[in-house]
């Protein structure tokens, strides 16, 4: 079985310097089994197949991934603006400065960095998109009281953005915000402890969004139960 891209399709990449023609590209492959009991896959056990989503026309999509080492404590966070074709419109890179606990703070941290930059730059119809389930929770349940949560000012803060730019939020798998993953790693890896805006891609995330760009799919495969 294969997953593909079914057509080509021409696309500028104004933040490359160049154009180029997006092929169909086979992203999977699943051999025949011969042995039966093997071959006899129940449905849970199938995988999901999941892509970045374009956001609505004339809408701004922020990405964002945080990026945690339990060992060491260190961590980052990252994000991405895309348009409604899914081309570079900014991005930022952060390091916390202290040692954390949790993924979870850095995950907080990149949706205030994704709000930051809608701030900053005035974007206009934003949706802001994280694989943080409890993240979205968090600042989405404004009745919620987080005084003694661990991280209740950056989540204040997140509300409060959220409110004054009238965003709304969403949240995605891990699979479909492979872009922001990225960033998140590069920001845990920098020395700079602030939030750093980025306006043109790194060149190691490239192919990353050329991925997104034509749709590509990623497997997600369900935990087998025996």
């Amino acid at each position: 079985m294969a997953i593909y891209v079914p057509t080509a399709h021409y696309v500028h990449f104004p933040f490359f310097g160049y154009a180029t023609n997006v092929q169909p590209c086979i992203i999977g492959y699943v051999s025949n089994v011969h042995d039966h009991d093997q071959s006899v896959v129940r449905h849970r056990d199938a995988p999901r197949y999941i892509s970045w989503s374009f956001p609505p026309p004339g809408y701004i999509k922020i990405n964002t991934d945080g990026s945690f080492m339990q060992n060491s404590g260190l961590a980052g966070y990252g994000g991405i603006a895309r348009d409604d074709r899914g081309r570079w419109l900014g991005g930022f890179v952060g390091r916390l400065g202290m040692v954390t606990k949790s993924c979870l703070t850095a995950e907080l941290w990149a949706t205030h960095g994704g709000l930051t930059l809608a701030k900053n730059f005035k974007l206009k119809n934003i949706i802001i998109e994280t694989d943080s389930r409890e993240a979205l929770m968090l600042i989405m349940s404004k009745g919620r009281a987080v005084d003694n949560h661990l991280d209740h000012d950056v989540i204040k803060e997140c509300r409060h953005m959220l409110s004054e730019l009238g965003t709304s939020m969403m949240h995605t798998l891990r699979e479909g915000n492979s872009c922001a993953d990225h960033l998140a790693k590069l920001g845990r890896m920098q020395l700079d402890e602030e939030l750093v805006i980025l306006h043109h891609p790194p060149h190691s995330m490239h192919q990353l969004l050329l991925t997104d760009m034509a749709h590509i799919a990623y497997p997600r495969y369900q935990k087998h139960v025996r």
